[in-house]
């Protein structure tokens, strides 16, 4: 009898443990702040505008990619980076506020999801929301919460985004 129980507990234990979402948050490092008053920030607060953030190739230094494709590299003051490191995830950020939602900044992981490499970056159409691995074709939609519209693929990884409304923090 004792046996019996043990097996029909392990029985459910395990089919409830299967029924469990997966989480959307990526376990990448993240720690990002910015102020979303200041441009090119302020980009990313506009419906179907998203900007990148990766690191560049200097310490304190990363790249920032505008909402028109446009590149720039930001030097961090080192007071800064001394009380709180940047961390930019795996291949670096994609913030930005999807058309679809309802007005709230969102941050996805840049790398594909699919094929989870540093240098798997998704290309962005601007034009769409849409962002495509080059290397698995995958395409995602970022206005719909970065869910696969071509190929096969979990949605994008996601980053949670905390502050009051102007100066915010990326971090996981």
């Amino acid at each position: 009898m004792k046996r019996a129980f043990f097996i029909l507990f392990t029985l459910t234990a395990l089919i409830f443990t299967a029924c469990e979402d997966e989480s959307p948050y990526s376990g990448y490092r993240v720690n990002f702040t910015f102020d979303s008053t200041i441009h090119p920030y302020n980009q990313a607060k506009s419906p179907g505008q998203f900007i990148c953030v990766r690191k560049g190739s200097n310490i304190g230094e990363y790249r920032l990619t505008d909402a028109m494709g446009n590149e720039t590299r930001v030097n961090i003051p080192q007071i800064q980076l001394q009380q709180s490191p940047f961390y930019y995830g795996l291949g670096g950020l994609i913030i930005g506020t999807p058309m679809a939602m309802d007005g709230t900044i969102w941050a996805y992981e840049w790398a594909c999801p699919n094929c989870d490499l540093a240098s798997k970056r998704v290309k962005i159409d601007r034009e769409m929301g849409h962002a495509t691995c080059p290397e698995c074709g995958v395409k995602f939609d970022l206005n719909s919460g970065g869910i696969a519209i071509e190929g096969k693929s979990r949605p994008m990884w996601h980053y949670r985004i905390f502050g009051p409304d102007n100066s915010l923090v990326i971090q996981n």
